[in-house]
């Protein structure tokens, strides 16, 4: 069983990416960033662990912000 604690801390991790396109609704986010990944990786977020995501999702927000 995947330790329950690890909830609050993916929510803080997502909250302060998400505050960094803060134009984009719940839905925009979760689905540009299931399509950027898939893209750039050929990964399906559905078998990411939890930090190789947010590890993606922090290095595709400095790649957004640098276009």
């Amino acid at each position: 069983m995947r330790d329950p604690n690890r909830i609050n801390k993916f929510c803080d991790e997502l909250k302060t990416i998400w505050h960094q396109v803060p134009d984009w609704r719940f839905g925009q986010f979760i689905l540009n960033m299931e399509r950027a990944c898939r893209m750039n990786t050929e990964k399906d977020v559905f078998y990411l662990e939890d930090e190789d995501f947010f590890k993606f999702m922090h290095e595709y927000m400095k790649e957004i912000k640098n276009t």
